[in-house]
């Protein structure tokens, strides 16, 4: 039986229908189909929950499979091109021992506080990071003016991870969080170069062990010396010299004595155990004079400034504030000498966040330097 040209014009045109036009017109026939309004509504809702759960469906299957239109390496973390001004030392990067570990937690840089410490959006919520194993200069210390090249420690910091995503690493050996409720952590890019390290190595901070030695230690200590031995970033003669000193002070940190003696005056013994000095404004800061005092690292730096050697056995530095003694002076520092003491014990000595003046006594009690905030 033949065919009308109608009927196979219909059938051909529905064979060139796609499912999407279909099932469109099913679901239109649906609606029209029914004789009350609240089958209509039903039949209506109906529809547009299996859209909704088709478009569901769509969008989850791209979210999860974002890598097939964003390769991983597109999301490492590149300087903006502004960085190029900071002009880094071509140091190594990362060195092959540190490899980037499995399973971290993934989390987005939403701030940069300073050249150690940045924000993060962690599962939805902000979360301070303290970086571990390194310290970088001052920025926004309450009670501690700039210190030198700490803007470029920022900055270079914030050139490296701002808006990116990154992998943080906790370590065993470390407290969760310090007491300032920061998280501690390692902070890698997916391109496997650790943050804490690239900040030492390239110049912009200073290896920091806080009580017990972290997982990389011996890699960030490598890294210190080999920037030290460039002269990069902080250690640059012409920059800091390795020294925290505020940033733009045109000063000497310390005016060499012209005295060789060791005290040309010597004060009375007024040590009392470190609760008062009298004579703070009398202090001669010869022949040492206190450098600086690191109060987060809990290390107080001296400098012999007399044509003479200088037997610090027996010595006292004070802290004034928790009239405690930072244990640890002693040996023998060269003319022109500057060494730093790191506090012994695990006792916190000094406090970093409130005034605290240092003391420095020699071994008859008598005051050599003072160091007022």
């Amino acid at each position: 039986m033949n065919r009308s040209p109608t009927k196979r014009r219909q059938r051909t045109a529905g064979r060139r229908e796609g499912w999407l036009q279909r099932a469109w017109r099913f679901w239109m026939n649906d609606i029209r189909s029914r004789r009350s309004c609240l089958g209509r509504a039903l039949s209506i809702a109906a529809g547009v929950l299996v859209i909704v759960a088709v478009v569901l469906l769509i969008v989850g299957f791209v979210v999860a499979r974002s890598d097939l239109f964003f390769p991983p390496e597109t999301t490492s973390s590149r300087p903006p091109q502004h960085a190029s001004a900071l002009a880094p030392v071509p140091l190594p990067p990362s060195p092959t021992s540190l490899v980037l570990p499995e399973g971290l937690e993934r989390a987005v840089v939403t701030h940069v506080a300073d050249g150690d410490t940045i924000e993060v959006s962690l599962g939805g919520v902000t979360e301070r990071v303290r970086l571990i194993g390194v310290d970088t200069p001052e920025t926004s210390h309450p009670s501690r003016p700039v210190e030198c090249f700490g803007r470029e420690a920022k900055a270079f910091t914030r050139a490296m991870l701002e808006g990116q995503t990154v992998l943080l690493e906790t370590d065993p050996s470390q407290d969760n969080r310090d007491r300032f409720n920061r998280l501690l952590r390692f902070v890698w890019l997916p391109d496997g170069r650790l943050v804490n390290y690239e900040i030492i190595a390239q110049g912009y901070g200073f290896e920091y062990t806080f009580r017990t030695p972290h997982r990389y230690q011996a890699q960030f200590e490598a890294a210190e010396r080999a920037a030290r031995e460039a002269q990069a970033g902080l250690w640059a003669p012409e920059t800091c010299n390795g020294e925290r000193v505020p940033a733009g002070d045109t000063t000497p940190v310390i005016r060499p004595s012209p005295i060789p003696s060791p005290i040309a005056t010597p004060l009375p013994p007024s040590f009392d155990g470190c609760r008062t000095e009298p004579n703070a404004t009398l202090a001669p800061n010869r022949p040492v004079a206190i450098v600086s005092i690191d109060k987060r690292a809990e290390i107080v730096t001296l400098r012999n400034i007399s044509s003479e050697p200088v037997n610090l056995d027996g010595w006292t530095m004070c802290s004034m504030r928790g009239a405690q003694i930072h244990q640890g002076i002693g040996g023998v520092l060269a003319p022109g000498e500057t060494r730093s003491f790191p506090r012994m014990g695990d006792r916190d000595v000094w406090s970093d966040n409130a005034s605290d003046p240092g003391a420095l006594y020699d071994a008859e009690g008598r005051l050599v330097a003072y160091w007022d905030e």
